[in-house]
């Protein structure tokens, strides 16, 4: 037992001297044992019968054993041999790192393993027509046409690569097509495709316009892909300004689609579009967004249905169609049903934005006429501020920056609302817009209401008819800055703070007295019309009538309601029931001052004419 303990430690230091020993032969002898021509040979060739480019080395390459046998290049470079434009330059690299099988390459036939890419630089791009600069090898042609053949027991297998790792790379995209240009930077990640018949794993992350974005794909069949059939894929984006999931079917064919559940959100609306490197603020207000839904695409086109989408805390259900042409302008369509909707902020949302400075903007996204929009939606309750419309039936559409939002049925304050919002767009922003809103058998007294105002105003049901139109920007938009025509007709409404008799004892006096002394009780009234027109600031009343039991109160003028003084002329006259009726003297008066209190002076005065 003794003897074993004292042998112990001079074996063991035996064998880490032996091991030693091994990995300095293998270190020194390992540039003879292997032949670095054998294995750039073999990457070039396992290259070019992927993509038919020429890869190209520079430099001494170098070996290292530990802790794998493993053969280092320098500077790589694959070019296209024809390319369709440009220089064809598809890849650089500062080092590419592969290794392989010792025993395999003593016998002259290395067996290539992992690769290792260090600082990669990929380009990628789209000419006008559509062709991209990477395309097939004459060995991946010739293996997908025997495949396609129903061939595959004799194809000449493809060369394989197993698991590529990149570090510290770049995605130089440029697509002629588009228009668009743009470059992904920090890439991290490995492409692992160990064998042909075996899926695809793709895990990388970069950084686009300083946010860091993860990608995972899987591919199921990505030989199937490369035919132009179906594979089962999975494809899963993160950053955040956004999150995307799809599980479906792809095809890469001509006819290009995919079919599957799709999930998108964004904690902030805004966010993404500043990350897209759209600069258009009203739209940031959405905030949150998320959809879900069964995405079929075809082409440019997609359709998402049984639609699940959730605006801030509104939800909705539905249908939407996207279209991306290369050359046209992307246009959104669908039916959206949803629980709550705030229309003014979808109206601000997608109007066009006021002139400015748009240096900072890729064209042509300065405004909403990079979208066109044409959206059929229903809402429960829909908030146009300050009134709440419920049961809404309306379409909105945005074509070259004019929006348009119609109002085909709803319900406000009781009754029925019809109606149509537009805003007109130029190529500096939003120029105007008009608002056309019709109103039946509604609670007018509580449209009244949302004025603010107080003091004598009618209140009744009944209907209304107005029309607005500014040639301002809609969000650069004053009191002032409105113009149009409206038209109320009340049914058995009350005017409040207006005491019929009183107001006469105050007239027969001759005497200028303030509103507020004729303002213990009310005057009701079987029928009402009020007749006028805005603008610029200015409301004219060109003619109201109310119609009570025994009198008829008629007003005219003027008031310029940012001020809230008055000017209006009026009168209250008997209403005659019979031929020989005795009929009062119709009382003539003016009103003028600060509202709700102004000054009422009988014409009389003014005059100098005795009251009767």
């Amino acid at each position: 037992m003794g003897i074993q303990n004292r042998f112990r430690p001079k074996l063991l230091l035996l064998l880490f001297v032996v091991m030693a020993a091994l990995v300095v032969v293998l270190r020194l002898s390992g540039p003879a044992l292997v032949s670095s021509e054998r294995v750039k040979d073999q990457i070039e060739a396992k290259v070019s019968a992927w993509t038919g480019a020429q890869l190209s080395f520079s430099g001494t390459p170098t070996f290292t054993f530990w802790p794998h046998p493993q053969m280092r290049f320098e500077h790589a470079r694959l070019t296209d041999p024809a390319p369709v434009a440009g220089d064809g330059l598809l890849f650089t690299a500062q080092t590419v790192s592969v290794s392989f099988s010792l025993l395999g390459s003593l016998f002259g036939a290395p067996s290539l393993g992992e690769m290792e890419l260090v600082r990669p630089v990929f380009h990628i791009r789209r000419d006008e027509h559509g062709k991209f600069n990477w395309r097939r090898g004459d060995g991946m042609r010739t293996a997908l046409k025997e495949s396609s053949a129903g061939e595959q027991e004799t194809a000449a297998p493809l060369p394989e690569f197993g698991e590529v790792a990149m570090r510290d790379g770049a995605i130089v995209v440029e697509d002629r097509r588009r228009g668009e240009q743009y470059r992904i930077s920090d890439v991290e990640g490995s492409i692992d495709w160990s064998a042909v018949s075996s899926k695809l794993d793709v895990a990388l992350q970069g950084v686009i316009n300083s946010e860091v974005a993860r990608l995972k794909l899987t591919a199921g069949q990505p030989m199937q892909l490369l035919k132009g059939q179906n594979s089962a894929v999975r494809v899963t984006l993160d950053s955040d300004p956004l999150r995307v999931d799809f599980d479906g079917t792809a095809n890469l064919s001509a006819n290009a689609y995919a079919a599957g559940q799709v999930k998108l959100s964004t904690p902030s609306f805004g966010h993404l579009l500043a990350w897209q490197g759209t600069r258009f603020s009203p739209v940031g207000k959405l905030g949150e967004v998320s959809l879900e839904g069964q995405l079929s695409t075809n082409g440019a086109t997609a359709r998402v249905d049984g639609l699940m989408l959730q605006v801030q805390e509104s939800q909705a259900t539905g249908a939407l169609d996207v279209s991306l042409p290369p050359q046209g302008t992307p246009r959104i369509g669908g039916t959206i049903a949803f629980d709550k909707i705030d229309l003014r902020s979808m109206i601000d949302a997608y109007s066009p934005l006021p002139g400015g400075d748009d240096d900072s903007l890729p064209a042509p996204v300065a405004a909403l006429a990079a979208i066109d929009l044409d959206l059929r939606l229903s809402a429960r309750e829909a908030l146009f501020e300050p009134v709440v419309l419920e049961e809404l039936a309306a379409g909105i559409r945005s074509v070259d920056g004019d929006t348009s939002l119609d109002i085909a049925d709803a319900t406000l304050l009781g009754g029925n609302v019809s109606g149509h919002i537009s805003v007109i767009g130029d190529e500096r922003g939003s120029s105007g817009g008009e608002l056309q809103v019709s109103l039946q058998n509604a609670d007018l007294g509580a449209l009244v209401g949302l004025s603010g105002l107080s003091g004598p105003l009618p209140v009744g049901r009944g209907s209304a008819d107005i029309s607005l139109f500014t040639d301002r920007a809609v969000s650069e938009l004053q009191r002032g800055d409105i113009s149009g025509t409206f038209r109320f007709n009340l049914d058995q409404g009350t005017i409040s703070s207006f005491d019929a008799e009183t107001f006469e004892k105050q007239m027969a006096e001759n005497a200028v007295f303030n509103a507020g002394k004729a303002a213990n009780g009310s005057f009701d009234f079987s029928d009402g019309l009020i007749e006028g027109r805005i603008e610029r600031g200015l409301a004219e009343l060109t003619k109201a009538t109310f119609d009570g039991r025994d009198k008829r109160l008629s007003l005219s003028g003027v008031i310029p309601y940012h001020s809230r003084n008055v000017a209006l002329a009026g009168s209250l006259a008997d209403r005659f029931q019979s031929e020989d009726a005795i009929v009062s003297p119709t009382i003539n008066f003016l009103i003028g001052g600060s509202w709700p209190d102004p000054v009422i002076s009988p014409v009389s005065v003014l005059t100098e004419i005795p009251a009767d």
